[in-house]
């Protein structure tokens, strides 16, 4: 090969490498827009033998159903939170997705004090079943080893 076939590859690899880094960047980087909805609960799925996550619809005032994801049913289970029920009052602050779904980042059961399920980072469930519990940034896994 010749030396500038060399230097075009180069190029190409630094350059893709550049282009992949500024775009993970920009996403951990990026805020993330949330929307807040407020309405009642007109479904809940709740199964956790086929569901990977609670999800429960929510309708607004002005008629909007939208889908709405919770945690995983296990996750809900192990911190104690009160079950919804179709018919409560659900306030949503989550990333508004397609098809008017929702990803709650925290809510708020019948006016109650507000629940945080993520807060935009790896989500505790996904932590804890990867075994990895410690504060973000250190190295700790489940057993305290590093």
């Amino acid at each position: 090969m010749n030396s500038a076939l060399y230097a075009m590859l180069a190029v190409a690899f630094v350059t893709s490498v550049g282009a992949g880094l500024a775009v993970h960047a920009l996403d951990a980087d990026s805020p993330v827009d949330l929307v807040t909805i407020e309405g009642n609960v007109t479904a809940v799925d709740w199964n956790p033998h086929f569901n990977a996550t609670v999800e429960v619809t929510v309708t607004v005032a002005n008629g909007t159903n939208y889908s709405v994801e919770l945690t995983p049913p296990w996750w809900w289970s192990e911190n104690h939170y009160p079950a919804i029920q179709v018919n409560d009052t659900l306030k949503v602050e989550g990333v508004l997705g397609e098809g008017n779904e929702i990803e709650a980042f925290t809510i708020w059961i019948n006016g109650g004090d507000a629940i945080v399920l993520r807060t935009g980072g790896m989500p505790g469930w996904a932590q804890e079943r990867s075994g990895h519990t410690a504060a973000p940034g250190s190295n700790e896994t489940e057993d305290g080893s590093d």
